[in-house]
């Protein structure tokens, strides 16, 4: 029997869908919704020492606008090809994690260094720009850290079954093996 004849496949599927379509458009919206409300709380003051990890996370936000889009595209069995959207995240891999590193460098350096910020505020917009790229950063490359919007997922976590690989990553690992995508159900 093929997967399309499953009822419990295809609600499983049509469920997965279900909570992971608005995601892409979450991470959108993020993109110029965070740099407003960060301008707006510090009352536009910020400089240098929070763009710097203020891009890390917009990158990091766009790469997820473009990974979660491409996965209800293919949920949907929308013809797509996925391997050129994941060559590209696979790609900017590396550059993230360095622009990521050097924004946390950056928003540390700013506590210690006052006179390089705009005053406090600058110094907690950098702060909190950096540790959300970071997380961003871990979420998308290595396990998933959000665990709010899947019973399944949050009560593994509190069996102390730790975090699940991501699904970029396990994309990635399976395109560099050159399989299927392990959640493309035909």
């Amino acid at each position: 029997m093929t997967s399309n004849h499953n009822p419990v496949l295809h609600k499983s599927k049509a469920a997965v869908l279900a909570r992971l379509a608005p995601y892409w458009k979450i991470e959108a919206a993020n993109i110029v919704g965070l740099p407003f409300v960060i301008v707006v709380l510090s009352r536009g003051k910020i400089g240098w020492v929070t763009l710097v990890p203020m891009l890390a996370m917009v990158l990091l936000l766009a790469i997820g606008a473009v990974y979660w889009r491409m996965k209800v595209q293919q949920l949907r069995g929308e013809p797509h090809d996925t391997e050129p959207v994941l060559q590209r995240i696979a790609s900017l891999r590396k550059p993230t994690l360095a622009l990521t590193l050097i924004g946390c460098v950056v928003a540390a350096l700013g506590w210690f260094e006052p006179t390089w910020t705009r005053g406090l505020s600058d110094r907690f917009a950098a702060t909190g720009c950096a540790v959300l790229a970071a997380l961003e950063y871990v979420n998308y490359y290595h396990r998933q850290l959000q665990h709010f919007d899947n019973l399944a997922d949050f009560r593994r976590l509190l069996a102390g079954k730790g975090f699940r690989r991501s699904w970029l990553a396990r994309d990635l690992a399976a395109m560099s093996k050159g399989r299927q995508s392990p959640h493309q159900q035909d």
